[in-house]
């Protein structure tokens, strides 16, 4: 039996359909719980798409033969539209999100609903699948459409479905890709049915269009050190070529395979072993400096379904900062925090606060201070009356990542990245997230939505809060450490304490 799930497994990896079917031991034994928020949050999607359809009956049920068998049944009554429709014909098995009697009386019309904000390749994959194995069940397709997310809606009180929603016509592409979803469809089949893994090269469909669940299956012989970590990434033409040659380590890549800058510079680190460091430019930027330094940190959330008036899908909402404060050269370290709590709004308060600390003189630093530019424009966008605060602040910001990413310090064990995850184990080492319950953004947000549950026990939100506090201070403490050391190549300052 090939499902829809399946089929999309194997548009992306023929290797990972065979492993998913054929190596349940190789699986996860619970589901990743960022991507159960991810599932979370395309259920919660669905549920406003079902509002346009308040005719709608529901066929879904426990048992899959039952649904198919309830399916039929509304299909034969001439529902108007049935949820959770469910088709089996030869070997295929789908269940749709929404199908519609047309206006003819005798053809539906296949509604899909897509927590992202555009329509995909993908999707199209998906919907031909559907449209070929509730065919084969018997069921004349008339139009095929997907609803995905408007991300220029602005929520104003209850939530708006059909301002939420954007609707697109997919019929013709649908077709136009049947026949080769038909032909696919019986190579996925053989798949499933092959006794041997499959062999597959990895390029880059590893994490492409979704993140496969078994890596570490697949990646288990790959070195650390490999081409496919080299900065700024390699092409498939280069991999496969790689590939040929038995190339897997970077430093077995031959000249002329790299062009990018980024990534000569992390080759000859791998290489060498050296540490490059262009002193003058890291003087240079460091200058820039001006006391008091303000290190600055934010957290964010950021539903598909917007919690609050005045926000857009996915728009990120600043719930936490991390600030630390150096008057000047040799001063005591200062830390300030805030956290929101409640079910609301969160700006103003963070705003209010913050503005009490940082002055109008002075550098803001940031890591990836785009991200927190961001943040400051959306939120004086939103309360005019702090809007000249955090223009000032962007005004006044320095991306301390710069110095990394532009390639004035490189080390082998940076794995050619430029993040505070990869920078700060090699110039800090006694300092860690890996011991933390929350060590990266992602798990943060998450954790923040958990936590103004309201459903959420008392006990686990004040665990929640404690967490989130320590890994946000972490971030601007590791800046505030980050920029010592660098300062260390010109013995400008000793190690502050925290």
């Amino acid at each position: 039996m090939l499902t829809k799930s399946d089929f999309i497994k194997f548009i992306q990896c023929k290797k990972y359909l065979w492993l998913f079917k054929n190596r349940k031991d190789l699986l996860p034994e619970e589901v990743d719980e960022n991507l159960q928020k991810i599932f979370a949050e395309g259920y919660k999607i669905e549920t406003y798409a079902y509002k346009l359809f308040p005719e709608g009956q529901n066929a879904q049920v426990e048992e899959f033969k039952e649904s198919i068998f309830k399916t039929t049944k509304l299909v034969e009554e001439k529902a108007p539209t049935i949820f959770q429709p469910t088709f089996s014909a030869k070997n295929l098995f789908c269940r749709c999100d929404i199908l519609k009697l047309a206006d003819n009386g005798e053809s539906h019309d296949i509604y899909e609903v897509k927590s992202s904000t555009s329509v995909k390749d993908i999707n199209i994959y998906d919907m031909a699948f559907q449209k070929i194995c509730s065919e084969g069940a018997g069921l004349k397709v008339g139009k095929i459409f997907i609803y995905h997310i408007n991300n220029k809606y602005v929520r104003a009180g209850e939530i708006e479905p059909d301002k939420l929603l954007e609707l697109e016509d997919v019929t013709d592409q649908v077709k136009h890709l049947e026949e080769e979803t038909k032909l696919q469809i019986e190579k996925a089949l053989k798949i499933i049915e092959g006794k041997d893994e499959p062999d597959q090269r990895i390029l880059k469909q590893c994490d492409k269009p979704y993140e496969c669940t078994l890596l570490g299956h697949c990646w288990k012989d790959i070195p650390k050190k490999s081409i496919y970590s080299i900065a700024g990434r390699l092409n498939e033409k280069k991999l496969n070529m790689l590939l040929d040659e038995g190339i897997v380590e970077i430093k077995d890549i031959p000249e002329g395979v790299v062009t990018s800058k980024a990534g000569l510079r992390h080759l000859n680190a791998e290489k060498t072993g050296e540490v490059h460091i262009e002193k003058d430019n890291i003087k240079d930027e460091l200058e820039k400096l001006e006391y008091p330094l303000y290190f600055l940190d934010y957290e964010t959330f950021y539903p598909g379904v917007p919690l609050f008036d005045g926000y857009r899908p996915y728009q990120h909402m600043t719930y936490q900062y991390s600030l630390h404060v150096q008057e000047k050269e040799g001063a005591e370290l200062k830390h300030y925090e805030y956290l929101a709590k409640g079910w609301e709004d969160p700006s103003p308060g963070l705003a209010k606060e913050l503005k009490k600390l940082i002055g109008k003189k002075g550098t803001v630093l940031a890591w990836n201070m785009s991200f927190e530019k961001g943040c400051n424009r959306e939120m004086g966008e939103r309360y005019p009356e702090f809007a000249e605060f955090f223009e000032d602040i962007n005004n006044r910001m320095f991306d301390l990542m710069s110095i990394f990413r532009k390639g004035f310090y490189v080390h082998k064990d940076f794995h050619g990245g430029a993040s505070i995850k990869k920078v700060l184990p090699v110039l800090c080492p006694d300092l860690s997230y890996s011991e933390m319950d929350i060590h990266e953004g992602a798990t943060a947000s998450n954790k923040w939505g958990d936590m103004i549950d309201p459903e959420t026990s008392k006990q686990d939100a004040e665990k929640i809060y404690n967490d989130l506090i320590k890994y946000c201070e972490l971030d601007t403490f590791a800046m505030v450490r980050i920029l010592e050391e660098l300062r260390k190549v010109f013995s400008l300052s000793s190690r502050t304490k925290r």
